[in-house]
């Protein structure tokens, strides 16, 4: 059971793609001086639809998901909107189409 991190910048997650190990516990890290919240989202067909939503993360608090089963986990910022998103690839995955945000 590994760990990842994503940390939330002003604008941004950085890595907009992270891949990790079924069975890997993601971080979400707010590191900018703006308010995030991590909310799963649906951009793609071949995305899975997952349910997860974040209290507001002030700068320092992070949150964290637990993602047993592979496949592909889209995610928003409910505050700033689909031009601060990011996509966690759990497993031996790949997604070819463009995020909103790339």
């Amino acid at each position: 059971m590994g760990r990842a991190t994503v940390e939330m910048e002003d604008e941004a997650f950085d890595p907009v793609r992270k891949t990790v190990a079924p069975g890997t516990t993601v971080v979400w890290k707010n590191t900018g001086s703006a308010d995030h919240v991590v909310d799963s989202v649906q951009f793609h067909d071949v995305a899975d639809q997952w349910q997860f939503r974040t209290q507001t993360l002030r700068p320092g608090d992070s949150a964290v998901y637990a993602f047993d089963q592979e496949g592909i986990y889209e995610y928003y910022c409910g505050l700033q909107g689909e031009e601060t998103c990011g996509v966690i690839l759990v497993g031996d995955i790949s997604l070819s189409d463009s995020l909103p945000c790339e």
